[in-house]
């Protein structure tokens, strides 16, 4: 059975440290991976800000700092909306073959109405042939 987390990126400080929410999203991934060991890690974020110089993904990979068994992580660089997350993301999970899928972001994104990640998620899974993936939520 193959897990994935999937780790959604909020927009960068312009001086190119991430935000609040990221770090918050950050902790919750390495208490996941402690309790779950997720065979992949999806860093899930592009460049939503310009000023900001480096992708969501890549300034997650660089906070994590080793925290997380680098072999197991895969950066999606292309998002700048949690849309496009669910969008770039999803055939990333379907080329895994992945039978969970678990989305970890801050408690006010997950269980928001408009614009719903497990949502926008389930959608683009079933469009790349992949709605049979167990999705969840994590957020501390």
């Amino acid at each position: 059975m193959t897990k994935v987390a999937v780790v959604l990126g909020n927009r960068m400080n312009d001086d190119g440290t991430i935000s609040a929410f990221t770090r918050e999203r950050l902790e919750y991934l390495k208490r996941y991976y402690a309790a779950e060991k997720p065979d992949f890690v999806i860093l899930s974020g592009g460049v939503a800000n310009p000023k900001a110089g480096i992708s969501e993904a890549g300034a997650m990979l660089k906070a994590l700092d080793g925290a997380i068994d680098s072999d197991r992580i895969i950066l999606e660089e292309q998002s700048k909306t949690t849309a496009e997350n669910a969008k770039y993301s999803a055939p990333i999970i379907a080329k895994l073959k992945a039978d969970e899928a678990t989305i970890i972001s801050s408690p006010y994104h997950i269980e928001r109405k408009y614009l719903n990640p497990l949502k926008l998620f389930k959608k683009h899974l079933l469009k790349v042939g992949a709605g049979k993936v167990k999705l969840g939520a994590y957020c501390g």
